[in-house]
């Protein structure tokens, strides 16, 4: 039997359309899918726009280069309209490789928790987004296993995340996006934040860790609201020899990351050559972490970018970042993280290291209230479009390379001061 091999691609423009009888399955309205909430009481009156899909033939595929995964035939998955998109029709084998899961909706079987005791019951919660969308629910988690100590906690997302989830001691078990169906059954309560940022218009204005914990039914307090991570030691061991190879083992260094996953969320490469050239003029040394396979590019950018005289100042982490811990042992060695809208801003936090993020498309009152003392932002606020909320991969409308425009209006002393400053208390 021929198994589908499939990396899963950006589903803007990949993927055939869901036909309307397909919506119809189940139990959605397409124009459920684009429509915004004015709020989360609003929001809540909607069915989330996951579903639930049986596999028809033996599928393989990859979620961000990382991990092979498997559906097997006449098993039912649980997974969000996106992803059945870009796997459920395979020209390669002429048809169809999912289907929706006859008589089975997402929306008969979901009992969403809102603040129910938990003792002794189950709770299967899963997010579809990126390290920052996990960050923003560990706080409600831990609250709940100190609340609720007999209660079990399943936790469901990408697997190239699971190498921070792993270590968080306020879950009992990690299950892989998409998941059997019946995880969903045998499960006492649910909880999915579809929509909550992306479709609600409270997204604009209220920190998204205020979000999900109302979404949540707790409300938790903001001293409540910060995630908390723990480097792994092996990982910390590794990433000191790296180090010390650099001659870094016992001087300061600004751990910076260039790129985050959306185009509109990153500045041109020329903004950050600015930035970093002139940190290095102001005598700091630079590391640049990013996946394994980008690697090239960061290599490019610094040979390219980076004047002569400074690149004896800056280091690429990515050929030794194989997995998420890595990056984390790395930022818990940091003096000061400069970063964007992106990974690093939550994964210093938790682990009670100084941030410069610089934000455009998205205010960073939206991010990071939560994180006083420990983020110190840049607005990039001087454009009449931001900031825009432009969400997931959608380009800046305005750049012909896809980079938010208003990147290109930094203040450059403003970051300058604000490092020296995290670097210096």
């Amino acid at each position: 039997m021929k198994t589908m091999k499939v990396d899963m691609p950006d589903v803007r423009k990949h993927g055939k359309p869901i036909s309307d009888l397909e919506f119809k399955k189940f139990g959605i309205t397409p124009d459920n899918v684009y429509t915004h909430a004015t709020n989360m009481a609003d929001l809540s009156t909607q069915s989330p726009n996951i579903i639930i899909a049986e596999c028809v033939r033996k599928c393989e595929f990859m979620q961000n280069k990382f991990k092979v995964q498997q559906m097997v035939k006449k098993n039912k998955y649980v997974m969000s309209l996106s992803v059945y998109r870009q796997l459920h029709y395979s020209e390669r084998f002429g048809g169809k490789v999912l289907r929706p899961a006859p008589g089975k909706r997402f929306k008969e079987i979901y009992k969403p928790y809102k603040g129910q005791d938990l003792s002794g019951k189950t709770l299967l919660i899963w997010r579809t987004g990126g390290i920052g969308d996990l960050c923003f629910i560990q706080p409600n988690l831990i609250h709940l296993k100190e609340k609720y100590p007999t209660c079990k906690i399943l936790f469901a997302c990408g697997p190239q995340y699971h190498a921070m989830v792993e270590t968080w001691t306020c879950i009992d078990k990690l299950v892989d996006l998409p998941f059997n169906w019946l995880q969903l059954v045998r499960a006492d309560y649910h909880m999915t934040f579809e929509g909550v940022i992306e479709r609600c218009e409270e997204a604009k204005t209220e920190n998204a860790y205020n979000l999900f914990s109302r979404w949540m039914g707790l409300d938790l307090p903001d001293e409540k609201l910060m995630p908390y991570l723990e480097p792994k030691l092996d990982q910390v061991a590794k990433t000191k020899e790296v180090l010390k190879d650099w001659g870094l083992a016992d001087k300061p260094f600004i751990l910076a990351q260039l790129r985050a996953s959306s185009p509109i969320r990153t500045p041109r490469p020329e903004v950050w050559a600015n930035i970093l050239n002139g940190l290095i003029e102001r005598g700091h040394n630079i590391v640049i972490t990013d996946s394994k396979h980008y690697e090239e590019g960061v290599d490019m950018f610094i040979r390219q970018l980076i004047k002569d005289e400074n690149k004896d100042k800056v280091f690429n982490f990515a050929p030794h970042s194989e997995t998420l811990d890595s990056t984390i042992a790395l930022a818990s060695l940091t003096k000061v993280v400069v970063c964007i809208d992106s990974a690093l801003v939550h994964i210093s936090a938790a682990l009670r290291v100084k941030s410069v993020p610089i934000y455009g498309p998205f205010p960073s009152k939206v991010r990071v209230t939560t994180y006083q003392g420990y983020c110190d932002p840049v607005e990039c606020d001087d454009v009449p479009c931001a900031p825009c909320f432009i969400h997931g991969h959608m380009p800046c409308k305005y750049n012909v390379d896809e980079h938010g425009i208003c990147f290109d209006k930094i203040k450059y002393d403003d970051l300058f001061q604000k490092v020296d400053k995290a670097i210096k208390s």
